[in-house]
Protein backbone atom coordinates (compact mmCIF):
# COMPACT_ATOMS: atom_id res chain seq x y z
CA UNK A 1 0.00 0.00 0.00
CA UNK A 2 2.77 2.42 0.94
CA UNK A 3 4.62 1.42 -2.21
CA UNK A 4 1.58 2.37 -4.38
CA UNK A 5 1.30 5.76 -2.67
CA UNK A 6 5.01 6.42 -3.19
CA UNK A 7 4.83 5.44 -6.88
CA UNK A 8 1.73 7.61 -7.35
CA UNK A 9 3.43 10.58 -5.67
CA UNK A 10 6.54 10.18 -7.85
CA UNK A 11 4.40 9.94 -11.00
CA UNK A 12 2.44 13.05 -10.03
CA UNK A 13 5.68 14.90 -9.29
CA UNK A 14 7.11 13.90 -12.69
CA UNK A 15 3.90 14.99 -14.46
CA UNK A 16 4.00 18.32 -12.62
CA UNK A 17 7.67 18.80 -13.49
CA UNK A 18 6.97 17.98 -17.15
CA UNK A 19 4.06 20.46 -17.19
CA UNK A 20 6.30 23.23 -15.77
CA UNK A 21 9.02 22.52 -18.34
CA UNK A 22 6.48 22.55 -21.18
CA UNK A 23 4.98 25.81 -19.90
CA UNK A 24 8.41 27.47 -19.72
CA UNK A 25 9.22 26.33 -23.26
CA UNK A 26 5.83 27.57 -24.47
CA UNK A 27 6.27 31.14 -23.12
CA UNK A 28 9.92 31.45 -24.12
CA UNK A 29 10.59 34.30 -26.61
CA UNK A 30 11.16 33.28 -30.22
CA UNK A 31 12.78 36.57 -31.20
CA UNK A 32 15.74 38.34 -29.61
CA UNK A 33 14.73 41.88 -28.69
CA UNK A 34 16.57 44.66 -26.92
CA UNK A 35 15.94 48.18 -25.66
CA UNK A 36 18.53 49.93 -27.79
CA UNK A 37 17.42 53.20 -29.32
CA UNK A 38 18.82 56.22 -31.09
CA UNK A 39 18.27 59.74 -29.81
CA UNK A 40 16.05 61.65 -32.17
CA UNK A 41 15.87 65.36 -32.70
CA UNK A 42 12.66 66.75 -34.05
CA UNK A 43 14.60 69.91 -34.78
CA UNK A 44 16.68 68.00 -37.32
CA UNK A 45 13.55 67.56 -39.42
CA UNK A 46 13.50 71.28 -40.26
CA UNK A 47 14.13 70.41 -43.93
CA UNK A 48 10.67 68.79 -44.00
CA UNK A 49 9.15 72.01 -42.73
CA UNK A 50 10.88 74.00 -45.46
CA UNK A 51 9.78 71.56 -48.19
CA UNK A 52 6.13 71.41 -47.16
CA UNK A 53 5.91 75.03 -45.94
CA UNK A 54 3.90 73.81 -42.97
CA UNK A 55 4.87 73.78 -39.33
CA UNK A 56 4.33 70.02 -39.21
CA UNK A 57 6.91 67.35 -38.49
CA UNK A 58 6.18 63.71 -39.17
CA UNK A 59 7.57 61.18 -36.74
CA UNK A 60 7.91 57.76 -38.33
CA UNK A 61 7.16 54.51 -36.60
CA UNK A 62 10.93 54.11 -36.03
CA UNK A 63 11.16 57.59 -34.44
CA UNK A 64 8.32 56.72 -32.08
CA UNK A 65 9.93 53.34 -31.45
CA UNK A 66 13.12 55.12 -30.32
CA UNK A 67 11.23 57.59 -28.12
CA UNK A 68 9.20 54.87 -26.40
CA UNK A 69 12.16 52.51 -25.98
CA UNK A 70 14.02 55.33 -24.25
CA UNK A 71 11.13 55.62 -21.79
CA UNK A 72 10.81 51.85 -21.33
CA UNK A 73 14.54 51.45 -20.68
CA UNK A 74 14.10 53.76 -17.69
CA UNK A 75 11.32 51.47 -16.39
CA UNK A 76 12.89 48.02 -16.84
CA UNK A 77 12.01 46.75 -13.36
CA UNK A 78 8.37 45.74 -13.31
CA UNK A 79 6.14 44.51 -10.45
CA UNK A 80 6.20 40.89 -9.29
CA UNK A 81 9.91 40.34 -10.10
CA UNK A 82 9.54 40.89 -13.86
CA UNK A 83 12.28 42.68 -15.78
CA UNK A 84 11.89 44.12 -19.27
CA UNK A 85 14.72 43.00 -21.57
CA UNK A 86 13.57 44.03 -25.02
CA UNK A 87 10.77 45.47 -27.08
CA UNK A 88 9.61 45.83 -30.68
CA UNK A 89 6.87 48.39 -31.20
CA UNK A 90 4.30 48.74 -33.97
CA UNK A 91 2.22 51.88 -34.39
CA UNK A 92 -1.40 51.49 -35.39
CA UNK A 93 -3.02 54.91 -35.20
CA UNK A 94 -3.42 55.92 -31.58
CA UNK A 95 -2.56 52.39 -30.46
CA UNK A 96 0.89 50.98 -29.95
CA UNK A 97 1.45 47.23 -29.97
CA UNK A 98 4.59 45.97 -28.29
CA UNK A 99 6.24 42.59 -28.46
CA UNK A 100 8.17 42.32 -25.21
CA UNK A 101 10.87 40.04 -23.91
CA UNK A 102 10.57 39.75 -20.14
CA UNK A 103 12.42 37.76 -17.53
CA UNK A 104 10.76 36.60 -14.34
CA UNK A 105 12.96 36.40 -11.24
CA UNK A 106 16.04 36.67 -13.49
CA UNK A 107 15.48 33.06 -14.59
CA UNK A 108 12.41 32.44 -16.75
CA UNK A 109 12.30 34.20 -20.16
CA UNK A 110 8.81 35.18 -21.29
CA UNK A 111 7.48 36.60 -24.57
CA UNK A 112 4.57 38.97 -23.95
CA UNK A 113 2.45 41.25 -26.05
CA UNK A 114 1.27 44.55 -24.62
CA UNK A 115 -1.10 47.09 -26.09
CA UNK A 116 -0.88 50.77 -25.28
CA UNK A 117 -3.18 53.71 -25.99
CA UNK A 118 -1.45 56.91 -27.13
CA UNK A 119 -2.83 60.30 -26.26
CA UNK A 120 -1.78 63.92 -26.55
CA UNK A 121 -2.16 65.62 -23.19
CA UNK A 122 -0.39 68.97 -23.67
CA UNK A 123 2.57 69.27 -23.28
CA UNK A 124 3.10 65.49 -23.09
CA UNK A 125 2.45 62.36 -25.09
CA UNK A 126 0.94 59.82 -22.71
CA UNK A 127 1.35 56.08 -23.21
CA UNK A 128 -1.31 54.19 -21.26
CA UNK A 129 -1.01 50.39 -20.95
CA UNK A 130 -4.27 48.71 -21.96
CA UNK A 131 -3.73 44.95 -21.85
CA UNK A 132 -1.04 42.31 -21.68
CA UNK A 133 -1.06 38.79 -23.04
CA UNK A 134 1.33 35.87 -23.16
CA UNK A 135 0.96 33.57 -26.15
CA UNK A 136 -2.60 34.79 -26.72
CA UNK A 137 -3.71 34.38 -23.11
CA UNK A 138 -4.65 37.70 -21.51
CA UNK A 139 -3.09 38.38 -18.13
CA UNK A 140 -4.85 40.20 -15.29
CA UNK A 141 -3.75 43.85 -15.16
CA UNK A 142 -2.40 43.40 -11.64
CA UNK A 143 0.20 40.86 -12.77
CA UNK A 144 2.16 43.11 -15.07
CA UNK A 145 0.92 46.58 -14.25
CA UNK A 146 2.80 49.50 -15.77
CA UNK A 147 2.13 53.07 -14.77
CA UNK A 148 1.29 55.41 -17.66
CA UNK A 149 4.43 56.80 -19.27
CA UNK A 150 4.54 60.39 -20.43
CA UNK A 151 7.21 62.38 -22.19
CA UNK A 152 7.50 65.84 -23.62
CA UNK A 153 8.15 66.34 -27.32
CA UNK A 154 9.21 69.92 -26.65
CA UNK A 155 12.46 68.78 -25.06
CA UNK A 156 13.48 67.54 -28.52
CA UNK A 157 12.78 70.90 -30.19
CA UNK A 158 14.93 73.98 -30.62
CA UNK A 159 14.19 76.99 -28.42
CA UNK A 160 11.33 79.25 -29.56
CA UNK A 161 9.41 76.34 -31.11
CA UNK A 162 6.64 74.55 -29.24
CA UNK A 163 4.10 71.82 -29.94
CA UNK A 164 0.64 73.00 -30.98
CA UNK A 165 -0.99 69.59 -31.48
CA UNK A 166 -0.16 65.92 -32.07
CA UNK A 167 -2.12 63.81 -34.56
CA UNK A 168 -1.77 60.03 -34.55
CA UNK A 169 -1.93 58.54 -38.04
CA UNK A 170 -1.79 54.91 -39.15
CA UNK A 171 2.01 54.52 -39.30
CA UNK A 172 3.21 57.97 -38.25
CA UNK A 173 2.67 60.76 -35.77
CA UNK A 174 2.30 64.32 -37.03
CA UNK A 175 3.58 66.98 -34.65
CA UNK A 176 2.09 70.37 -35.41
CA UNK A 177 4.49 73.08 -34.27
CA UNK A 178 4.04 76.68 -33.23
CA UNK A 179 6.42 79.57 -32.86
CA UNK A 180 6.85 80.70 -29.27
CA UNK A 181 7.35 84.38 -28.48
Amino acid sequence: MLKKILITAICLLLILLLAVVLLIRHVKPTETLDLSYQEISIGSKIADIIKTRKLDVQLTEQDLNDLVKKQLSAHQQLPHDFRLEGAKLTLNGSHLEADLNLRWRDKVPIAAQMQFALAWNPPNVVIQPVRTSVKGMQLPNEWLHLEPISFSLEEHLPALIGVKNVVFQDKAVVVQLKVLR
